[in-house]
């Protein structure tokens, strides 16, 4: 998963109350608002296929992207919530690491072979396995995977960032829901049929929709699915860990883009390359 910017101003269309979600994404040009935390300051990652390479976006001053070559197969990568200088990562064998790149720290997670993976609060971890169903590795002292059968046509997981426990998906009818697990907590959010979804701030929705356009929940009183018409090719959204408004984006020509509906912030990151994957970190880590 990776990162871009981009721009477009955007009249939200308000549908009728019904519930959904979504989730992830990176780059930088200009808004000059420094007041403003977001884009000016999180750390977008990329794969980038035309190079083989990954990346991390350095923020202001530098507003440029820092490449790595050491891409190894990787296909998908998930920032760490508790670190904005690492990310967890997928690859295309199926097997699921972390690296930390300022602290050359390096770890595997063996004992499943993943197609997708989710991080949520505390940098928990999460996966669909290969053999159809989902789990959730459980950290020291125990070290291990802990499976659910119940995967029930679940094709994307994207983790809640308020509870270890919770995760939100899409199903493959394009279904969205909520499951936290030590809760038996479940919730849908119907009203749309979602290509890919993602989760920014305070657990805030997001979704690309079957019907070419792209959508944010809005949570109670409301309970609605919020439309915006101008999708303008993006393929993948990775939400701002910083603004319920603020999405990340990834288009279909590999560039990167930010748009913050609420303040109509619309920023690029240019010079990435072709990018496939995108993520983003926060640039201040709970403590």
């Amino acid at each position: 998963m990776s990162i871009v910017k981009l721009r477009k101003f955007i009249q939200p269309l308000v549908t009728i109350p019904m519930v959904g979600l979504t989730t992830f994404s990176i780059i930088c040009l200009a808004h000059n608002d420094s007041a403003l935390a977001g884009p000016d300051t999180s750390s977008p990652w990329a794969i980038i296929q035309n190079t083989f390479s990954w990346a991390r976006w350095a923020p202001a001053p530098f507003l440029r992207w820092d490449f790595y070559s050491d891409l190894d197969n990787k296909v998908q990568i998930v920032a760490d919530p508790t670190n904005k200088s690492a990310v967890y990562f997928l690859k295309s064998d199926g097997s699921v690491g972390y690296r930390n790149v300022d602290q050359n720290i390096n770890k595997t997670f063996p004992g499943i072979t993943a197609k997708q993976i989710a991080v949520g609060q505390s940098g928990r971890l999460w996966a669909i396995t290969t053999d159809g169903r989902w789990a959730r590795w459980a950290p020291a002292p125990f070290l291990r995977w802990d499976i659910y059968n119940d995967l029930d046509n679940k094709v994307q997981l994207v983790g809640d960032p308020l509870s270890e426990g919770g995760i939100y998906f899409r199903k493959s009818d394009g279904s969205v829901g909520y499951r936290n697990v030590d809760q038996n907590i479940n919730k849908t959010f119907p009203g749309i049929t979602a290509n890919q979804i993602a989760v920014g701030k305070s657990g805030r929705l997001w979704a690309i929709t079957t019907n070419g356009r792209w959508a944010r929940w809005a949570p109670a009183p409301f309970l609605r699915w919020d439309i915006y018409n101008d999708l303008d090719n993006k393929v993948q959204l990775v939400g701002d860990p910083q603004s319920e408004g603020g999405i990340y984006f990834r288009k279909s020509d590999g560039s990167v883009g930010y748009r913050n509906v609420d303040q109509n912030i619309n920023k690029t990151y240019p010079g990435s390359g072709q990018t496939t994957d995108l993520t983003v970190s926060d640039p201040e880590p709970p403590i």
